[in-house]
């Protein structure tokens, strides 16, 4: 796990010393070694300028931790900085040497330069893993940079008449371009009116002029001609809608993608939350042999059973475990600011973002630079009961299974809040109108749109809603393919968890995203929910490998951030910034909220100040242009 920049420019040289502060800004990316290599390609003739590039790589050592694996890594006229793991390297390798290529290192990163060498893209086909790399070829003169299936490793780019600028994080590009960033206008009233900023489908970015490199693609560079072209790796809705997933081989699969990810030269941890998915890795390493292989970690934050469930897994099992206690009472604003920086995007305050630094920072000082965590788990078997759960009603209505319905009826009767959500549901459905404007299961708070109406200047235009999930019919396959996809929340997951842990220079490895795995979102709605339980395609796996209770816990509540006592803290120096933000002043009346929020705590607490919070703290941790 890495990062890396790349710098190509048409005319004049690249500056040196800027670079080597551009790349410096991805060290918590890459601690253990850092590279450039220096490559100028002549020109052709005047219409084909000479080239000038310079490769950068910050390196986090967890295979072949030998300098002869350092980055980048030169192989033939093919240079390579990649950041990500394969594996299943060394059976590729295998095959690669007996079709006579020769490796000389025993990690991934030759093995992968080989691969493309060899096969080309379509090679990536055969490797399970995670990445984010560019591949420069001097003979053919051209710049090849891709993503993984799901886009669990970051890349970013700019292009102008001049430049071509790759990273892993936009710093380094904003740094190079000597700008400020600048939110879209799309991006900061989007944020204001819903609390999120999805990833858009298209590529773009919420900064201006960044674009993203999209998961299972590639971005291919003609550099003498300056042309690039978009090429589609993996297809993810293809894969889901085509596919005939065998519920008989789960158990199977999913203990390979667990065991596949402990390959490495250093230390492996997991981070067990007590909720079903950390569990079953637990479950699996435990029925495997592999406990004492791994460093077991749990996090306390207080107002939540997820350390009680994650202590009982620890004790059935006999597991050693590292017990973290998460205390934000003090949490501070340099440590807010820190997270706005490492972000760089809005967030909301949950603390999937705002909890999790301090368990990745936790992890790492005790020496594990690797952890397998349950991302994805979710998003394949149907884990959001607020979010998806509403979609499998929809079918089971549409489909007219009154049977399934009736179950999910009688389980829930004392969820007030479902029972109603049934109800609306299935009118809606019988009406033909859910999915469409006004009908979709939005867990928007409902204060936000009369605060934003009675705070917001007239710059503050609200967008339509760019969930995923906003005009999605009755179904559940649907959903989750939406919601998976280049546009939906998965994204937002694998942004905030790659952030947290890089920021802490650790790498964090999801099973659950195996792209084996990622053909069992076509189940049916009735194979993921039962009556009173979700994601019961994985609970039915406990029995197979080491029954734990969580299994028969109905719902996971997850990490909480206290934003409570991080206002009573810090309320003084945060009101100073939200006031010295000239990125609020154009969209929020920041001095009536203030006012305002002295004598409403419905205010003081609320949706709207917190996204207020966050926009002048990114202003001020990235130095974002007005």
């Amino acid at each position: 796990m890495c990062g890396f920049l790349v710098e190509i420019r048409r005319s004049a040289r690249p500056d040196q010393a800027r670079f080597d502060m551009a790349l410096g800004l991805l060290a918590h990316r890459g601690p253990d070694s850092s590279g450039v290599e220096q490559i100028e390609l002549p020109a052709i003739n005047d219409a084909h300028p000479a080239l000038h590039v310079r490769l950068g790589f910050r390196r986090l050592a967890i295979l072949d931790l030998d300098a002869r694996a350092n980055q980048p890594f030169r192989r033939g006229a093919t240079s390579l900085v990649y950041n990500g793991e394969i594996y299943n390297f060394r059976d590729i390798a295998a095959s690669l040497r007996q079709a006579g290529a020769q490796l000389s290192t025993s990690g991934d990163t030759e093995v992968l330069a080989a691969l493309l060498a060899s096969c080309g893209l379509s090679g990536l086909d055969e490797a399970n893993g995670m990445w984010a790399f560019c591949a420069l070829d001097r003979d053919a003169r051209t710049l090849t940079a891709a993503r993984d299936r799901t886009g669990k490793k970051p890349l970013f780019w700019y292009q102008d008449a001049e430049r071509l600028l790759l990273a892993s994080e936009i710093a380094p590009l904003s740094a190079l371009l000597r700008q400020k960033p600048r939110f879209t206008d799309t991006a900061i009233d989007g944020y204001l009116a819903s609390g999120w900023v999805f990833p858009r489908g298209d590529g773009t970015t919420h900064v201006e002029g960044i674009s993203e490199v999209r998961p299972g693609t590639a971005l291919i560079v003609d550099l003498d001609n300056w042309n690039v072209r978009h090429q589609t790796l993996y297809d993810l809705r293809h894969t889901v809608e085509t596919a005939r997933p065998n519920p008989a081989a789960l158990a199977e699969l999913f203990q390979d993608a667990v065991l596949a990810r402990l390959v490495s030269d250093r230390p492996v941890g997991l981070m067990l939350s007590g909720g079903i998915d950390s569990s079953l890795i637990l479950s699996v390493l435990a029925a495997t042999g592999r406990l004492e292989q791994v460093h077991t970690f749990s996090g306390d934050a207080g107002r939540s059973e997820d350390a009680v469930y994650a202590q009982k897994s620890i004790s059935a099992l006999g597991v050693t475990a590292h017990m973290i206690k998460l205390d934000y009472s003090s949490a501070s604003l340099d440590g807010f600011l820190a997270t706005c920086r490492h972000q760089e995007k809005p967030f909301p305050f949950i603390g999937n973002v705002l909890s999790a630094p301090q368990l990745y920072a936790a992890i790492a000082s005790a020496g594990v630079p690797v952890v397998l965590d349950g991302a994805g788990g979710d998003e394949v078997f149907a884990g959001y009961w607020e979010r998806t759960w509403a979609y499998a009603v929809a079918e089971a209505v549409a489909a007219g299974d009154a049977v399934w319905l009736a179950e999910a009826r009688a389980s829930n009767a004392d969820r007030p809040d479902y029972i109603a959500r049934l109800d609306q549901v299935t009118e809606d459905v019988s009406a033909g109108r859910f999915g469409t404007a006004g009908h979709w299961p939005t867990t928007t708070p409902p204060g936000i749109a009369a605060d934003l109406a009675r705070f917001g200047t007239s710059r503050f235009v609200a967008p339509p809603p760019d969930d995923p999930l906003a005009t999605c019919g009755p179904s559940l396959k649907e959903a989750l393919i939406r919601d998976a996809g280049p546009g939906g929340r998965l994204g937002e997951w694998l942004w905030q968890n790659d952030r947290n842990a890089m920021a802490a220079s650790l790498e964090n490895r999801s099973p659950f995203l195996d792209y084996r795995l990622l053909p069992y979102m076509a189940t049916s709605y009735a194979a993921k929910f039962q009556g009173p339980w979700n994601k019961q395609e994985l609970r039915a796996l406990f029995s197979q490998f080491a029954p734990l209770e969580v299994a028969s816990r109905r719902e996971k509540q997850g990490f909480r951030w206290h934003y409570t006592p991080f206002l009573r803290n810090n309320r003084r120096a945060l009101a100073d910034m939200m006031r010295g933000s000239r990125l609020l002043a154009t969209r929020i009346d920041v001095a009536r909220v203030l006012a305002a929020s002295e004598t409403d705590e419905d205010l003081l607490f609320g949706e709207l100040l917190q996204r207020m919070i966050c926009l002048a703290g990114l202003e001020q941790a990235m130095g974002l242009a007005a």
